[in-house]
């Protein structure tokens, strides 16, 4: 099992008598990638800061590669991480003078400073660029230069505080590349801020969510996005089949809608439950469905294509949302139209109904 190279115990931050981050406890393995998750205004760039010493909590404790963090070891310890901001900074001067800048305040005698900033940029395929005015980049090349500064220091820890927030689709999956291969090569430590779902569970290794000021569910991108712990995170996670509904001769039903056989420990009659089912695990077909899928005759009743895929709503006894990509179906569904839902019993979630 990996170490853990940050513990973070009871770590809070409070602005005006106003907590922002209430307490919080997390530990982040070596070499893993963990994203942050959640709404703007969550906490996230502000625990993000303190995580890298850049702002001091307001209580709690952080350990840091087996290191208390106090006001004497801090400047020590961020020697050894790197930080990338959301926004690009870049300074008017060549694209290799602004590699070496990050370099230049860790006293490195010159000749070193020339090779490591030659490296990274062959290695991030940006020599090319070295001589040109960093001013004169589009916003996708100046945030992969901005990312060259960092990875030059060579961090144990890096901090991605929304790298792509403000990149073309394009440029967003370079970066991304660049954010795994540096995990994968250099066995690097990533700690990644977003309120792009799909780009936390493309990147790491283990999520967690975050409402308002606090952690609300800790774990795999598996357990996060087919697995949330209550409705808030469901639909955060873009859940959106949530039906309440309850437990009837061992079945979870909802509106007479029969979803699965129920858990172990949800097998009570008349308990109570949530029932949740992700758009893109429930098929659609205008002929039935004869896979041994659970299935429903319903009828159309909104269709609306969403880039690559058509999203269409169906009344089967329950209100359902169904995904499915556009070219696979060669389809086209109209209001009013008959058709099949089905779905296989294993996708559907269900948890108890708390409120």
């Amino acid at each position: 099992m990996s170490e853990d190279v940050i513990t973070v115990s009871g770590l809070a931050k409070s602005y005006r008598k106003k907590e922002v981050v209430h307490p919080l406890d997390l530990s982040v393995r070596k070499g893993e990638i963990l994203a942050i998750i959640g709404p703007s205004g969550a906490g996230k760039s502000t625990l993000m800061r303190m995580m890298d010493t850049i702002e001091p909590a307001s209580q709690g404790e952080m350990i840091i590669f087996g290191e208390p963090v106090t006001k004497c070891s801090a400047h020590r310890i961020r020697g050894r991480m790197g930080m990338l901001f959301q926004k690009t900074v870049l300074f008017d001067r060549t694209v290799a003078e602004n590699v070496e800048l990050g370099l230049s305040y860790r006293n490195l005698p010159k000749k070193e400073r020339k090779e490591r900033v030659a490296e990274i940029l062959e290695h991030m395929g940006l020599s090319q660029l070295a001589e040109r005015g960093a001013r004169t980049l589009s916003g996708g090349e100046g945030q992969r230069i901005s990312f060259a500064r960092v990875l030059a220091t060579r961090p144990e820890i890096l901090f991605l505080d929304e790298p792509t927030a403000n990149l073309d689709p394009v440029s967003t999956q370079i970066l991304e590349e660049m954010i795994i291969r540096e995990n994968r090569e250099n066995k690097t430590t990533i700690i990644l801020n977003t309120h792009d779902q799909a780009q936390g569970q493309r990147l790491a290794d283990r999520i967690a969510v975050m409402m308002d000021g606090s952690f609300v569910q800790v774990g795999s991108a598996d357990e996060v996005f087919y697995h949330p712990v209550s409705e808030k995170v469901a639909k955060f996670v873009g859940i959106q089949n949530i039906f309440p509904g309850h437990v009837r001769d061992g079945e979870v039903v909802s509106s007479q809608v029969s979803f699965c056989q129920a858990p172990g420990s949800l097998a009570g009659n008349g308990q109570n439950v949530q029932i949740m089912l992700r758009a893109e695990d429930i098929s659609l077909s205008k002929k039935g469905i004869t896979d041994g899928r659970r299935s429903l005759p319903g009828v159309v009743i909104s269709s609306a294509r969403s880039g690559a895929f058509l999203e269409v709503g169906v009344n089967a006894g329950c209100h359902f949302t169904v995904i499915v990509p556009f070219r696979q179906t060669g389809d086209v569904y109209a209001p009013g139209e008959r058709v099949w839902i089905g779905w296989r019993s294993d996708v559907v979630h269900v948890i108890p109904d708390t409120s």
